[in-house]
């Protein structure tokens, strides 16, 4: 993988993982669900890093093909993500110690990640221009 690619991959990785403990602390004032919900944040903070690397390796390997053959590679690969999020969905639907809710909260936290680290860096950005 490239160099520049693997840091932001890395970097999006350390974002989902503070997600994650973030989440898991604020579980912590649900008494009665606290574990199943922390379970379901990692199953799902796991299976969005999982997906967040095999989008990054599927558009280093389009970038190089022909644009029908790549158009019909990232088809087929995100049709292969989403499956891979609805079987851990529904694995967290049928199994009672994986709460649902945290599941995806820990799916949705690579789009969260990034709008906050885009929301920083803008905001950086706004006070070097002053």
């Amino acid at each position: 993988m490239d160099i520049k690619v693997q840091r932001e991959v890395d970097e999006v990785t350390k974002g989902i993982i503070i997600y994650a403990i973030i989440i898991s602390a604020i579980s912590i004032f649900i008494p009665k669900e606290t574990i199943h919900i922390i379970l379901g944040v990692v199953f799902g903070s796991i299976i969005a890093i999982l997906n967040f690397r095999l989008l990054a390796i599927t558009m280093e390997k389009a970038v190089d093909m022909s644009p029908g053959k790549a158009q019909a590679y990232t088809s087929m690969r995100y049709l292969v993500r989403m499956f891979i999020v609805a079987v851990v969905i529904f694995v967290s639907v049928k199994n009672p110690n994986i709460n649902v809710i945290g599941t995806v909260l820990g799916l949705i936290s690579t789009q969260i990640v990034i709008f906050i680290k885009k929301l920083l860096i803008s905001k950086i950005q706004r006070k070097e221009v002053k």
